[in-house]
């Protein structure tokens, strides 16, 4: 049985990631992807193109409620949007397998009563577009082309990042 838990540990913590010096991976070409949709806790489905109609990037953040680094970067990709609430919009898709009974008590143990989250509960996006680390961050533009990934958490308030941001717009 120690075992046995040593394994899941091990497994769990190489699937989140933390590193200070990670950083933009720009594209070079912009890579394209397929629009997708995306769903709420409560089964409403959202259409990604429509959000690039009203916002010059988006900010795809994979992230579960068992990852330190992806909680640790919540908070500062919420501040980011409002800097930004003109031009960049951050959408937050959970991995996590039980979404409608882990989040909800995540959400209230954190105090994050107005942070809407979607689901990726059989992780058909997350295989689609490639990711493999929680936490993960794209970034995408209108057609949509993915510009740059972040794999791992990043201080997403750092003034060379907040340059990086401004370029793209």
């Amino acid at each position: 049985m120690k075992n046995f838990t040593f394994i899941i540990f091990l497994i769990i913590t190489n699937l989140s990631y933390s590193y200070e010096n990670n950083q933009l991976l720009l594209q070079n070409p912009p890579k394209k992807i397929n629009f997708f949709d995306l769903q709420s806790l409560n089964g409403q489905k959202i259409k990604v193109a429509d959000k690039l109609k009203t916002k010059k990037l988006i900010l795809i953040n994979f992230w579960a409620t068992w990852c330190p680094p992806c909680i640790k970067e919540i908070p500062d990709l919420i501040k980011l949007e409002k800097k930004f609430e003109n031009e960049i919009e951050v959408i937050f898709v959970s991995v996590d397998a039980n979404p409608t009974k882990v989040i909800p008590n995540f959400l209230k143990k954190n105090n994050l009563e107005d942070f809407q989250t979607y689901i990726d509960k059989k992780l058909n996006l997350t295989k689609q577009l490639g990711v493999k680390v929680m936490p993960t961050t794209l970034i995408i533009n209108e057609g949509p082309y993915e510009l740059s990934r972040v794999v791992g958490y990043i201080d997403w308030l750092n003034e060379e990042l907040l340059r990086e941001l401004k370029n793209l717009l």
